[in-house]
Formats: structure tokens, sequence, C-alpha cells
């Protein structure tokens, strides 16, 4: 739709010119009306106007400086002049300083007036593919000048390829820059690794904009959750950020953590981009700030935990040595600060060498999961501890009475021997015996010596073999009916825990 005022200081005229024509249909919205042309001036500082109808002959201000004064604020603003005779040679004037046209008040056609309404439409239109043109060209543009600039820097950055001759990049990007690197608040791997959509904006759009406030920068796409930006002017790297910072929250609602780097040459970007990320991670340990430096990486050594050590408090367990022992490796973390995937990865170990040989594999795993998604060390302490404590309870839970466990196991057994060939999973057997799912997955691991999923498994492929040798289903019906919903898993399975695949299992059955 675009909008239209009209201005005439006589009442009829301005009600003859709203009647005239059917505004809508033309897609055109009648956004007011002004009886001078200081009126609609007002009217036009308040409002967005594309098309202004106006008399010559007016009081306080006429039509023609009305035309002057809005063609220089407004630039784009079509006018069509409202003349009678008299007035003229004024409206050929009006057409000399830019007006679209002009209409005869006395002789004012319906058709005439749409004719003049359409043509002001058709030149906005034309101006506006011109516009459109034109971006696609700066579009281009930017492609060309960026896209090489981006793919040589990011060869340079990220390459272990050392020899290549870099000098064409050192013309092209002189002097020092700033090193940025940008890492998204609320991305976590659990959504990269379901395939969910993890950035609310194309990638195209953010480097239009980081470009835009720094032409002489360059911006490279780590992943769906990771920029790296180079600024030229380093200055004052914080207050840089804190702009950035701004128009990220602006332009996309978005939240990042930063670390930078200063490096004197182009040549030192893998460097600048090793210091700014370790710089950036340090949000694990302070989770309350958003801005880190170099200054910021601890240069302590890091020792690994030895697994032979925490292996000895849990058996029998030492709930008081454990404790220590983790409040241990917390401080350990806290001032070396190394890497928050090795953090991780040493959480995860430490949980599965004391419980591994007693709890189900894919309830540890579950655990681990959950404490690879932490935001913060203290988070992640926590997520620690908790699942220690819990695994522990349970241990020392452990049915005394050989019975009351027999009994227990009976009942989740045959469970399992009624639900194997659907939907089962470990929740829904500890759920069917009224104990946690942790609590069944020791007991189960405990008394039958194995998994409850490679039970499960074990069961799915025994039957399996029964259908494939004594009925003529087709493989994925097979599948199916052995509790595997997906043929391709099923078959990969089958041969791993066979030799065979299901076809020639068959054949030589």
């Amino acid at each position: 739709m675009y909008n239209v005022i009209i201005v005439d200081d006589e009442p009829i005229i301005r009600f003859g010119l709203k009647a005239s024509i059917n505004w809508e249909q033309e897609g055109l919205h009648l956004i007011g009306e002004a009886s001078n042309g200081e009126e609609a001036l007002n009217i036009m500082d308040n409002h967005h106007v594309d098309i202004l109808i106006t008399d010559i002959k007016m009081p306080l201000m006429d039509g023609l400086t009305l035309m002057k004064k809005s063609l220089k604020k407004f630039p784009k603003i079509k006018v069509i002049l409202v003349s009678s005779y008299a007035d003229f040679k004024y409206a050929k004037t009006g057409l000399q300083f830019g007006a679209i046209d002009y209409v005869l008040k006395p002789t004012l056609e319906p058709k005439e007036f749409q004719a003049v309404i359409r043509k002001c439409i058709d030149e906005i239109k034309e101006e506006k593919e011109i516009i459109d043109q034109l971006k696609l060209a700066k579009q281009i543009d930017y492609l060309t000048k960026y896209i090489e600039l981006e793919n040589e820097l990011m060869q340079l950055t990220l390459s272990k390829n050392t020899s290549s001759d870099y000098s064409r990049l050192v013309d092209k990007m002189p002097g020092s820059y700033l090193v940025i690197s940008m890492k998204e608040k609320n991305f976590t791997r659990s959504e990269e690794a379901a395939g969910l959509p993890v950035t609310p904006h194309d990638q195209t759009d953010f480097k239009k904009e980081f470009y835009a406030y720094d032409q002489n920068g360059v911006c490279l796409v780590i992943n769906d959750y990771e920029y790296l930006l180079f600024i030229d002017d380093i200055r004052n790297p914080v207050q840089t950020i804190t702009e950035l910072d701004a128009l990220m929250k602006d332009k996309f609602s978005r939240d990042f953590w930063y670390g930078y780097s200063v490096i004197s040459s182009i040549l030192e970007a893998q460097r600048g981009y090793q210091q700014s990320m370790t710089a950036c991670h340090q949000h694990f340990f302070h989770p309350d700030r958003k801005i880190f430096s170099t200054s910021d990486v601890s240069k302590g050594e890091h020792e690994e935990p030895s697994l032979d050590e925490i292996k000895k408090m849990i058996l029998p367990i030492d709930e008081k040595k454990l404790n220590a022992y983790l409040d241990r490796r917390y401080h350990s973390w806290m001032i070396n600060k190394p890497t928050p995937d090795l953090i991780k990865k040493e959480a995860c170990d430490i949980v599965l060498s004391l419980f591994n040989q007693k709890f189900d594999a894919s309830y540890l795993f579950e655990e681990c999961e959950k404490i690879k998604q932490a935001k913060s060390l203290q988070e992640l302490f926590q997520l620690l501890k908790r699942t220690i404590s819990e695994c522990t309870q349970v241990m020392m839970r452990l049915p005394q009475k050989e019975d009351g466990m027999n009994k227990l196991l009976d009942k989740s057994l045959n469970f399992i021997y009624q639900h194997y060939t659907g939907e089962l999973t470990l929740q829904m057997v500890a759920d069917h015996v009224h104990i946690s799912k942790n609590y069944f997955s020791v007991l189960f691991k405990e008394h039958s010596g194995q998994n409850f999923i490679d039970f499960v498994i074990e069961l799915r492929i025994k039957k399996a073999k029964e259908l494939l040798l004594h009925s003529s289903l087709r493989v994925y019906e097979v599948a199916i009916q052995s509790g595997f919903n997906d043929v391709k898993y099923f078959s990969k399975l089958f041969k791993r825990k066979t030799g065979l695949s299901p076809i020639d299992f068959r054949t030589k059955g």
C-alpha cells in the first residue's frame, strides 16, 4: 500500500478528490488531508507519504512552495498538482520543478484522475526496481570483495599447512588486528546432534550487519554458533565488543560470549584465533561475565585425574574420601582452567570409572550427556556430585535378602519378555517394579551380568533368528516384529552380532 495525502483549502474539492477514486482497490492508503502547505508538512513529518496531491493556490503556504519543500525533505515523494485554468501557468512551472502531472479542477474526470494516480504508482515501482537492482549489484560487489578474502583468511586461520604464500593477504589486510571469537550463549550441542535449528537468523544477514558496522573487517563463520571477527581498530577492544554486542541484541536478539586477542600481522591469524577462542572459553569459569581477554587465561599446568585412585573409593564406598577428591578436582579445574571440553571429558571419565561395573551403560551415558551440556564449571560440578551421590546411595541400598531381590528380578524379567518386541526402556521396567531407574540399573547388572540394553538386544536378535528361519516374512517385517523400528540399523546390528546379513543367515540356515 502506498500512502497518499490531499491538500486543498476548499473542503468541497478535497471531498471530490477523495470520492473520485477507489483508493484501496488501487493499492493506496489515504492517510490524511490538509487545508494548507504548513499543515501538510506537519502531517508528512509524522507519517510516511508516497504521493502528495496539492492545490496550487492556498493561504499560509501555496502548493508550489509545499512541493519544493516536500521534494527537498522527501526526494522520493511523487507530486500531483491540482490547478484551475487561471493557475495553469503555475502548473507548468510545477512540472519543471518535479511534479509528476497536474489535473484541472473544472474538468476533473475520475478516469483522468485515476490515470495520473497510476502514473505515480508506476514511477514508484520503477524506482523500487532500480533500487533493488542497485542493492543486488552491491551484494554482488560484497560477494566479490569479501568471499575471496574470507576463504583465504579461513585457510590461513584453520589450516595446518603453513607453507602456502599469504603475502597477497598481507597486502589486502595490512597492520594490526583485533581478533574476536564469539560464541552464542543459548546454544547446546544436544540441539546440534538432534538436527534442531540453532540460529534464528541467516548467516548472510549476520555478515551484512557486521560489514555495515566495519567495512575494513572480516567475518568468518566457524560453525552455527561461533564466529571469528578481524577488526583493524585495536585501540579499545572492550568498547568495540560492547558496540558489537549491542548490535547483535538489536538486530538478532542474540546473546554471545566474547574472547579477544591482538595480532601485529594478519599472518598471525591462527595464533589470534587460538588465543581468542581460549579466552572465550573462560565464560565456563565466570558465567557472570561476557568479555574475556588473553590475560584472563590461566597458565597453570593441568594434571589429569588418577582413575585408579578413584576406583579405590568405591569398593567399599568411602563417601568422605570421594567428596574430598571431588573438591580437589574442582579446585584444580578452577585454578588451572583447562578447556571446558577437557573438563567435561574428565568428569564423565570419573563417573564411568566409578560405576561402569555396577550400572547400566545407557543410564551412565545419559548422565554423562547432562554433564556435557553444562554451561559453567559450577553447573558441571553440581551435576557431577549429584550423579555420584545418587549412584552411591543406590549401591548402599542394594537389598540384602536374596528372596526379595529374586522376586523383584523375576517380575522385571517377565515384563521384559512380554514387551521386548515393542517399545521398551529401562525407565518403563523400573516403573513396573516400582523402583528408580538407576536403582534398577544396578540390580539388573549385578544379578544378570549384563547391561539392560545388551540383554534386550540379545532377546531381539534371538527372535529375529527364529523368524528368519521359520517364517517367510521379509527382512523389514522381521525387524519390526523383533522390536527394531529401523531396518538399516537392524541389518547392521544383526551382521555385527552373527557375522551374517539377515538374508545370508536365512539362506545358510
